[in-house]
């Protein structure tokens, strides 16, 4: 039994390119692409890039999971501000007109992520149809901001396990974009950073999911943990004054 798409939401590229001179000698600079994501699957992502107008391309590439996590990063206000308003309207005609909706009349934003829809569908061995189209925009956590947080904190634990945490913090600190008085998502972020080696702002994020909610046994245990571990100030830790 094939599994619906499921939306993931925008993510960006990014790639180092090198313009004009020879032997070397030319300017470096970073192409950024922007990208909507649907999941088909426990094993494959399929990507559209996003135009000028921030509309998906029926132009899809397949990528595993880890690939994903390697070189894309969470654009989630792109998607909120972009995507989840034509995700709305295009819902809601194919509820009112149904499966028979022809893409042809649709504004531009609905009519191009309705076709990479039926293209998402297609690559997962579903039938073309706007019954499913409608079933994965019904389904998708990605039409909500929490949605969409939900996405990215799973990503970011993925990649923390993985003993990526610099991509891990990044994904967490998109998430915040979306939510930033997140208990749990400081949390998270908080574990990363002293796993980097950043304890004072692990530190500083605990004491905020803390002041969020006074009830975070989990932040309120942590902080605990790092004061007993502080390193007790010694006379080294004060330079020499000169006089």
């Amino acid at each position: 039994m094939t599994i619906l798409p499921e939306i993931l939401g925008c993510y960006q590229s990014e790639k180092r390119e090198k313009m004009g001179g020879q032997g070397g000698s030319g300017r470096g600079f970073v192409q950024r692409i922007d990208w909507l994501a649907m999941k088909l699957g426990p094993a494959r992502i399929v990507i559209f890039p996003l135009d000028e107008k921030h509309l998906p391309m029926p132009l899809q590439k397949i990528v595993t999971p880890e690939e994903f996590l390697r070189h894309f990063v969470p654009a989630p206000l792109l998607y909120s501000e972009r995507i989840a308003p034509a995700a709305l309207v295009l819902a809601r005609l194919l509820r009112d007109v149904g499966p028979g909706l022809d893409h042809k009349t649709l504004p531009p934003p609905e009519q191009a992520l309705f076709l990479v829809i039926l293209a998402a569908l297609a690559a997962a061995g579903r039938p073309d149809s706007g019954e499913d189209a409608l079933a994965v925009l019904q389904s998708s956590g990605a039409a909500t901001a929490e949605g969409q947080k939900l996405a990215i904190n799973a990503f970011g634990i993925s990649l923390r396990k993985s003993g990526d945490f610099d991509g891990a913090a990044n994904y967490y600190r998109k998430a915040l974009e979306l939510s930033p008085h997140d208990e749990r998502l400081m949390f998270n972020l908080a574990r990363t950073l002293y796993e980097k080696g950043d304890a004072a702002g692990c530190r500083t994020l605990l004491e905020k999911a803390v002041a969020a909610d006074p009830d975070f046994a989990e932040a309120k245990a942590f902080l605990r943990y790092l004061a007993r571990h502080a390193k007790p100030a010694g006379v080294e830790d004060f330079p020499d004054i000169t006089i």
